[in-house]
């Protein structure tokens, strides 16, 4: 009889339970429809952008027009006197010098020089005529061995990240073959870079520089009344390299600084396997990635997840999203950006269900523990 009335009741609750999920209806959110923008808004720039750049005219100036400046290292002889200078370089090619941030350099007989914003022609030439007194018919011979304006900075998640030679025709996946590659976190050490690229590019090159008039070179410099000497250039780091569109390599000049922002981070709270803070990247940046990352959904979560989002002002604005619908693939995924904040909340009629699931499986258990006897 007690058997007769355990096995009753244990069939009501069954059968209240799949009456309640039959009944149910997830509730859907106004904001649902209402997805947040996958990128940055400056996005809608970068086709027009990407145009402008790759049709630059060649980036490197030549060595005629290579104008002297802080960090060059350059030799100095004089035909048929090399010995005028005193010791010359390890290679015999000249008296070396390797110019500071003073615009001067300082030589025997003839005491300061100017050198800054000068083409080697040009010092050659200063340099005849202030030795000429000295010396009959002087022949000097001025040589770059070191352009140092011809470099490039790669920094971020860079396997070898510092400055590297800036060869002519070389492209921004150039540098970073240089500089060793990306860094994908993991065995391969460091932090997986976001989903874009930054390159800062100084906005006058050394040609206009040393060409143009002041007033002019300001009016380049300025933006909205303030004096920007650099501009800022976005572009897609997963399309560009882990999607192979090459519309994105565009040559490089001198001086470029090339930044590989690290990955930003989420924290996922509440009902799923394994809450934590996630690194996002470029193979993992969506709400669906993140929670199968961190084991998935708990079965007393909510549908309808929150999404809190933090806006550069401080502001911070929350989306709901169901994300078993996204799961399913019947709504669209959303693509998180760095602190982004998740929020799974437990569900009550998924707790009620869990916990009439667990009465009626402690009830099966005793049931077979009291009538099974293996002797």
């Amino acid at each position: 009889m007690k058997k007769a009335f355990a096995s009753a009741g244990q069939l009501f609750l069954l059968a209240l339970t799949v009456f309640l999920g039959a009944c149910y209806s997830p509730s859907r959110s106004p904001f649902d429809a209402g997805l947040p923008p996958a990128f940055d808004p400056a996005r809608r720039d970068w086709e027009t952008s990407v145009e402008r750049l790759a049709d630059m005219d060649m980036q490197l100036p030549s060595r005629r027009e290579y104008a002297i400046g802080p960090g060059d290292v350059m030799s100095l002889t004089f035909v048929g006197r090399p010995d005028l200078l005193g010791p010359t370089g390890s290679d015999q090619e000249g008296y070396e010098i390797t110019v500071s941030d003073s615009p001067t350099i300082t030589l025997p007989y003839i005491g300061a020089i100017t050198v800054h914003g000068k083409t080697t022609e040009q010092l050659q030439q200063e340099i005849k005529v202030a030795y000429s007194p000295f010396i009959k018919d002087p022949v000097p011979v001025v040589r770059i061995k070191k352009y140092y304006a011809n470099q490039v900075t790669v920094l971020g998640s860079i396997r070898e990240p510092g400055r590297y030679e800036l060869a002519v025709g070389d492209t921004v996946l150039d540098a970073i073959f240089k500089a060793g590659g990306l860094t994908f976190g993991g065995r391969t050490g460091g932090l997986p870079p976001a989903r874009i690229l930054k390159i800062y590019r100084e906005k006058v090159t050394q040609k206009q520089r040393v060409e143009m008039e002041p007033e002019a070179l300001l009016r380049l410099l300025q933006d909205d009344g303030r004096i920007v000497p650099r501009e800022e250039i976005v572009l897609p780091l997963d399309e560009f390299i882990l999607g192979g569109d090459l519309r994105y390599n565009i040559p490089l000049r001198p001086y470029d600084v090339i930044y590989v922002p690290p990955a930003g981070t989420i924290s996922i709270n509440g009902n799923v396997r394994n809450p934590r803070v996630v690194f996002l990247g470029p193979s993992l940046r969506t709400l669906v990635q993140v929670i199968t990352e961190t084991g998935g959904l708990d079965f007393k979560a909510k549908s309808i997840a929150e999404v809190v989002r933090t806006h550069p002002n401080g502001s911070t604005e929350s989306y709901f999203v169901n994300v078993r619908e996204m799961m399913r693939r019947k709504q669209p995924d959303l693509v998180l950006e760095d602190n982004d904040q998740i929020f799974i909340y437990k569900s009550n009629w998924r707790t009620f269900a869990a916990i009439l699931g667990d009465v009626f499986a402690s009830g099966t258990r005793a049931g077979v523990n009291a009538t099974y006897n293996p002797l």
